[in-house]
């Protein structure tokens, strides 16, 4: 009966086309912009392993696809420390064994985390398993029953699942419109005239004194689905003018898809503004820009002691492996040391010229439809990249030297979404040309807001980025006879220098 009413279930899903399954598409590595050689042995040998329902794609593609920002994940270097550092370890152990509160901790844990309190600027860390574990611990465990959980209604589904678990009542956990310090203030406002904001806390939990409640403010740094960056600086504003006790605030940063990639030696988006001392807590991954796998809370020691104490996930997990410890630790190597700072300027060249040849197709698309009238095919950039006065740079030079912060906060992110209503023809198509690019579509993302989603890596080539640009006109074109493809030929960003050692990380983008 119960297999009976599953697949019924998912019957339905079939029929609403929103069935999700596993599928495995092997990337190549492009050719290496840096000269760097990248490990290539883990795409042709992946297939073997796939459980036989899994799709399989037996030709390698270009991997738009991939968290992998950086290419720390094929890159020979980080291969190469790891082995070195796997080898020198006296850990005798390849599991950990236990969870950390038992036989899973040990000193190679401990100065780990040390090492990346120390490089991330933190007071203290605490590892966890994965970002969804860390941020279902934070929310789930922080918050007492009385404190307001004011977040961005498109945080992580670990944020809200964390949310959903906390002990705060139900009507302290509100969502604010994305991005939006107006709204943000709305509440804030509303809170504070309702009295809500300074009033005694009715309920405590294992003897907490009463206090006025806290306020929690959970966002991203740079969000997963549009690739757009929190205004920052104007939530904590809108925060300071309602809340100005620090001591009753809590606002946590998750990092996942900055870290690495954003400020001086990948420390992040909040580093790179300049605002990492007035978060409480930072929420860096290693499985997407450093090209790992586990997450790391960064915060005060209270709160680390606290979540040793009561975040479930990690009391009742078996902890990190040596091997994941020791992969963590190459990743870390090429932040510490400069390299991945030369990565991130090559994949920020890469963001810009993509940006600025959808432009120049989109432009080139809507131009034949006007004069045809026979375009029935649209894909569209969001707001933030659609618009020139969104401040973003696409045009500019990147030297060796510049500040690779500065670069972080002007360019596009490495996450560039293709809005489109066929997103999985879209996505098809590419695969058909070689080109590796998810669709997501409802469930995952709201109805009507079906794309495509772009992410560019420091190892993917300005051939690479043209062809993706080409071939998203092709696409187009297919019913628009006005030619876009042709105009998008016409006005293609100007070829880049590939990267030398010693010279300039791009020309005009």
């Amino acid at each position: 009966m119960l297999e009976r009413q599953l697949q019924q279930a998912l019957d339905r899903r079939m029929q609403k086309g929103t069935l999700r399954d596993l599928t495995i598409f092997p990337t190549g590595p492009s050719s290496s912009p840096s000269g760097e050689s990248t490990n290539s042995s883990s795409s042709s040998s992946s297939t073997t392993a796939s459980a036989s329902a899994t799709a399989t794609l037996a030709q390698p593609l270009v991997d738009f696809s991939s968290n992998d920002y950086l290419s720390l994940s094929t890159c020979a270097q980080v291969r190469s420390d790891f082995l070195d550092l796997f080898r020198s370890s006296s850990l005798a152990k390849m599991g950990s064994t236990g969870s950390r509160l038992l036989d899973g901790n040990s000193s190679e844990h401990e100065q780990l985390e040390v090492d990346l309190a120390r490089h991330f600027a933190s007071p203290s860390s605490l590892l966890f398993n994965s970002g969804y574990d860390a941020n279902v611990s934070l929310f789930s465990t922080l918050p007492q029953p009385d404190d307001f959980i004011l977040y961005d209604h498109l945080v992580h589904a670990s944020v809200h699942d964390g949310v959903r678990k906390s002990r705060t009542r139900r009507d302290r956990r509100i969502a604010f419109r994305h991005n939006s310090p107006d709204d943000l203030e709305r509440i804030l406002a509303g809170l504070a005239a309702s009295g809500q904001l300074d009033a005694p806390a009715s309920s405590t939990h294992e003897g907490v004194f009463a206090a006025p409640p806290n306020v929690f403010l959970a966002i991203e740094s740079v969000y997963s689905m549009d690739g757009d960056t929190a205004p920052l600086a104007r939530l904590l504003d809108v925060l300071d003018r309602h809340v100005p006790d620090r001591a009753r605030r809590c606002v946590v940063v998750d990092e996942a898809h900055s870290t690495a990639v954003y400020g001086r030696a990948g420390r992040g988006y909040c580093h790179a503004l300049a605002l990492d001392g007035a978060v409480d807590v930072r929420l860096m991954t290693f499985g997407k820009g450093m090209g790992s796998s586990g997450a790391v809370v960064l915060c005060r020691p209270v709160v680390r002691h606290f979540l040793i104490n009561y975040a479930r996930p990690l009391i009742f997990s078996t902890s990190l492996s040596h091997p994941s410890l020791v992969s963590i630790r190459a990743c870390l190597l090429s932040l510490q040391d400069g390299r991945s700072e030369q990565r991130a300027r090559r994949l920020f060249c890469r963001t810009r010229r993509l940006v600025r040849g959808l432009r120049q197709v989109a432009a080139a698309a809507a131009a034949g439809a006007t004069t045809t009238g026979t375009a029935t095919r649209q894909v569209t950039l969001p707001e933030h990249l659609r618009s020139p006065s969104s401040g973003l740079l696409i045009d500019d030079d990147i030297d060796d030297n510049d500040d690779v912060a500065a670069i972080s906060l002007s360019s596009p992110s490495p996450i560039i979404p293709l809005l489109t209503s066929e997103a999985r023809p879209l996505a098809a198509f590419l695969r058909q040309r070689g080109l590796l690019g998810r669709p997501i579509c409802y469930p995952t993302v709201p109805k009507g807001e079906d794309r495509v989603r772009i992410c560019l890596h420091a190892d993917n080539t300005v051939e690479d980025v043209d062809r993706l640009v080409g071939c998203i006109a092709e696409w187009l074109d297919a019913t628009d006879v006005g030619g876009s493809a042709a105009a998008a030929a016409t006005m293609a960003p100007q070829p880049l220098p590939t990267t030398t050692t010693t010279g300039m990380v791009a020309a005009k983008l």
